[in-house]
C-alpha cells in the first residue's frame, strides 16, 4: 500500500464520519423546524447550508477517486443513536 493510497483511506474515512454528523444535523434542523422554533428566513439559510455541505461532500468524494458512498460506512445505526437519545432522561 502507497502512502497515497493510505491518505486516500483515510480521507474516505473522515469524510464517512462527515456525512455521519451532518446526517445527525440534518435529524436536528427538522427538529427544530417541526417545533416551529425558527423563522422562514432561518428555514431557508439551514436548508442553502445543508445544500452546499451536501455539494462540498460530493466534491471531496469525487476528489478522493470516490463518487458513490456506499463504500465506507462506519458501523453506526443513525436511527438508533437519535431514537436513544429521545428516550433518554
Amino acid at each position: 500500500m502507497s502512502a497515497q493510497d493510505a491518505g486516500r483511506g483515510l480521507g474516505r474515512i473522515v469524510v464517512a464520519v462527515l456525512e455521519i454528523v451532518c446526517e445527525l444535523l440534518e435529524r436536528q434542523a427538522l427538529r427544530r423546524v417541526d417545533a416551529g422554533t425558527l423563522t422562514a428566513q432561518e428555514v431557508e439559510n439551514l436548508g442553502q447550508a445543508l445544500i452546499s455541505l451536501q455539494r462540498q461532500f460530493a466534491a471531496l468524494r469525487e476528489a478522493l477517486g470516490d463518487p458513490d458512498t456506499s463504500g465506507v460506512r462506519l458501523p453506526v445505526d443513525i436511527a438508533s443513536l437519535s431514537h436513544e437519545e429521545r428516550t433518554s432522561p
